[in-house]
C-alpha cells in the first residue's frame, strides 16, 4: 500500500521563504499548501485540514503565528504544528507548546533541522495511521 501524501501547511508572511520551503518540501513528496497570513491559513485550513503546519509566530498583516495557532487546532485538532520564530524566550516556547505546538524551532535554521523535525512529524503521523 502507498505511503498517504502528509498535508503541510506552510505559514510565513516573506514569499521568498514561504515559496522556497513549499518547493523543498514538494520534492519531498509532501502535499503542501502555502499561505502568507495566520487568516489565509486558517482559510486553507478549513478547506485542506493540513497534517502538519509550519507557522512563523511573527506576521505582519493580521493575525499572528499564535492565534493562528489557536485556531488551526480548533478547526484541525490533529494537525501538528510546527512553530518558526527568531523569538527564543522561555515564555514564548511555553505559550506555543501550551496552545498545542508539537515543536519549537528558532531561526536561523538550517534546511536540515527543518528536514529533521516536519520529517519526525510526519513520521509519527504516519504511525498512527
Amino acid at each position: 500500500m502507498p505511503k498517504k501524501k502528509i498535508k503541510l501547511l506552510i505559514v510565513d508572511d516573506e514569499k521568498d521563504i514561504c515559496g522556497f520551503v513549499k518547493r523543498l518540501f514538494k520534492k519531498k513528496g509532501f502535499l503542501v499548501y502555502g499561505a502568507l497570513s495566520g487568516s489565509q491559513a486558517v482559510k486553507i485550513t478549513q478547506k485542506v485540514k493540513p497534517d502538519i503546519a509550519l507557522l512563523d509566530i511573527y506576521l505582519r498583516k493580521g493575525i499572528d503565528g499564535l492565534t493562528a495557532l489557536k485556531e488551526i487546532r480548533k478547526i484541525a485538532p490533529l494537525c501538528q504544528c510546527v512553530m518558526v520564530t527568531w523569538d527564543k524566550t522561555e515564555a514564548r516556547v511555553k505559550e506555543a507548546k501550551a496552545i498545542g505546538a508539537v515543536s519549537y524551532l528558532t531561526k536561523p535554521l538550517t534546511i536540515d533541522q527543518l528536514l529533521r523535525v516536519v520529517s519526525r512529524v510526519a513520521k509519527n503521523i504516519r504511525k498512527r495511521g
